[in-house]
């Protein structure tokens, strides 16, 4: 049975997305609001988005307030209350198998691109000093915005194929 905790360590620790959903046993919980926010960072951080940042502003919004909205519920509450992941996976066993089947090239695509962005950087840390200064200078830039051109270009190209999407939809309500 969960119960409520020190109301003062679930101040402090609701600063922390996923922590008091721990701290009150709520592990599953906790820990994918927890993986949620700190892989935003990651990403935006392997990506070098900043703008990716502002997501994460949103998931800490979200878990400081549910968490408190938890450390006040009354004890009735808490005992009705379910430990669960906030996405579940388990019934997406047939649609990642069917994503990647449909999209198995653009994947083997971006993780090729992204195996090699990463192998550029390591290879640029260790030859740094056996590379003249304007090649160095410019393995980085590329090294660095890549992510970016390929994450930007997967944008506009979502964008488009939706709006293309709506167009045709549009056009079928019209005909029919």
């Amino acid at each position: 049975m969960k119960k409520k905790r020190s109301k003062f360590w679930s101040f402090w620790l609701s600063f922390v997305p996923g922590c008091v959903e721990m701290y009150m046993g709520f592990l599953k919980r906790g820990i994918s609001m927890f993986a949620l926010f700190v892989g935003i960072i990651a990403v935006a951080v392997f990506l070098n988005i900043g703008e990716l940042m502002l997501v994460d502003v949103i998931v800490w919004v979200y878990g400081f307030f549910s968490a408190r909205n938890l450390v006040h519920l009354e004890d009735s509450e808490i005992a009705i209350l379910q430990d669960d992941y906030l996405f579940h996976v388990e019934g997406m066993g047939d649609l990642g198998s069917k994503l990647a089947g449909k999209y198995r090239s653009f994947i083997a695509v971006l993780l090729i691109l992204f195996g090699s962005i990463m192998l550029l950087r390591v290879l640029i840390s260790m030859l740094q000093g056996l590379i003249p200064d304007f090649v160095l200078v410019w393995l980085y830039s590329v090294s660095n915005y890549l992510p970016q051109l390929v994450i930007g270009v997967g944008i506009v190209a979502l964008g488009m194929w939706l709006i293309r999407g709506k167009k045709q939809e549009l056009l079928e309500d019209h005909n029919g």
